[in-house]
């Protein structure tokens, strides 16, 4: 699998842009580091995938330091591997997605132009 260097920047800011929707403060970055978590991480989840985590830990994870380290973390991804497993933890999650990064709909584009 061939990570592009796009999918590594471009999940750091989508994390930088969450932290501020949902916490409403600028998230951390330790530079190299984050990238390196982000590579390895996109080796076994696609980018989307990553970004639906980080809304899931944002949200949910809210008395931890809003880093890609902390995201990442054993215990985090232990607990959602566990939380996961809930019928209702899709739903949630779509919820959660829908209320901080609403989508366009055609009705929206109609009526914007």
């Amino acid at each position: 699998m061939v990570i592009e260097s796009n999918d590594i920047k471009g999940f750091i800011d989508f994390f930088h842009e969450a932290c501020l929707r949902i916490r409403k403060s600028k998230a951390l970055f330790v530079r190299g580091k984050d990238g390196s978590l982000v590579k390895a991480a996109l080796k076994k989840f696609s980018r989307s995938q990553l970004e639906m985590l980080a809304i899931w830990f944002l949200v949910k994870k809210e008395k931890m330091s809003p880093t890609i380290g902390a995201m990442l973390s054993s215990v985090v991804l232990e607990e959602l591997a566990r939380t996961i497993e809930k019928p209702s933890f899709w739903k949630e999650l779509d919820e959660m997605y829908e209320k901080y990064f609403p989508r366009e709909t055609f009705y929206d584009t109609v009526h914007t132009i």
